[in-house]
């Protein structure tokens, strides 16, 4: 019987993996001005995603699963599995973590839920992490304990081309003394400790920014090349394969994990995003 890891669309994962792993997913969705919605990861893909974003005036608008949709994912995995662990998106980013919360009071089973405290493939790095804790003989509570542990030493930083999706949504206010107008800047962000939005430095010109980047990984990580590092990225592959190739050098990390970020963490981040979890 086992145990089904199962997230959130925000987790970023390419399919392949999903698929390799089983990794249960329950979908957020987008809303864009013109109130045409879409699920993530089913009815839009992140190109798509792109382009609409690009194009509209009003930043799109994501909305959470509802705890039906929960509780439907939660019911199909007890009926073969003995056990559920969910990784959710961060509680101080969405109310994601709340629906889950919800449904699982409503489902009977044995049902765990984590705070991921991240995004992106903060979140999809530790899905895929979890199966390595996952062993014949363990109890489901030790296993939670090792993603807990694995989770409380990993580090998600991000860089944006722009400031604009975050102006629009509201979400400069979380970047404490940064100035958003001012020419050229680059704030490097990181996941705070209980998953809210920090600004680490602040860089000028985009080059700069990602050489910092691949800096702090060495700084802040720790036995790196026992780890998975996640990239993700938004409509900017070649400066993903960039950092993917420096971090390679430097770290020589057991995985690297390239993919594109989708609706949920993308309209914030915004075309040029990239976010880095290790």
């Amino acid at each position: 019987m086992g145990i089904k890891i199962i997230t959130d669309s925000s987790c970023d994962l390419p399919q392949e993996l999903v698929d390799k792993h089983d990794i249960g997913i329950v979908s957020l969705h987008v809303t864009f001005e013109d109130d045409s919605t879409f699920t993530e990861r089913v009815t839009i893909t992140p190109e798509q995603f792109w382009r609409r974003m690009v194009a509209q005036k009003e930043l799109p608008k994501t909305s959470r699963p509802t705890p039906e949709a929960f509780m439907e994912a939660f019911r199909t995995a007890l009926d073969n599995y003995r056990s559920v662990i969910y990784l959710g998106l961060s509680s101080a980013l969405s109310g994601t973590f709340e629906s889950a919360q919800l449904a699982a009071k409503s489902v009977s089973g044995d049902i765990h839920l984590i705070d991921s405290l991240t995004g992106s493939l903060g979140l999809g790095v530790l899905a895929v992490k979890a199966y390595d804790f996952i062993r014949p003989g363990f109890s489901t509570q030790s296993i939670v304990k090792k993603i807990v542990d694995y989770r409380d030493g990993m580090n998600t930083l991000f860089t944006m081309d722009s400031l604009e999706n975050l102006i629009k949504g509201g979400r400069v206010g979380r970047l404490p003394g940064f100035i958003g107008t001012m020419l050229r800047i680059r704030p490097i962000g990181k996941a705070g400790d209980v998953g809210q939005i920090d600004v680490l430095e602040k860089v000028r010109g985009r080059g700069k920014s990602l050489q910092r980047m691949a800096q702090l990984v060495g700084e802040m990580g720790s036995k790196l090349q026992e780890k998975i590092i996640g990239i993700s990225h938004v409509d900017c592959l070649p400066e993903a394969l960039q950092i993917k190739k420096e971090l390679e050098k430097r770290y020589q990390p057991r995985e690297i994990i390239v993919s594109k970020v989708g609706t949920t963490m993308g309209t914030y981040a915004g075309t040029g995003g990239l976010i880095v979890a290790f």
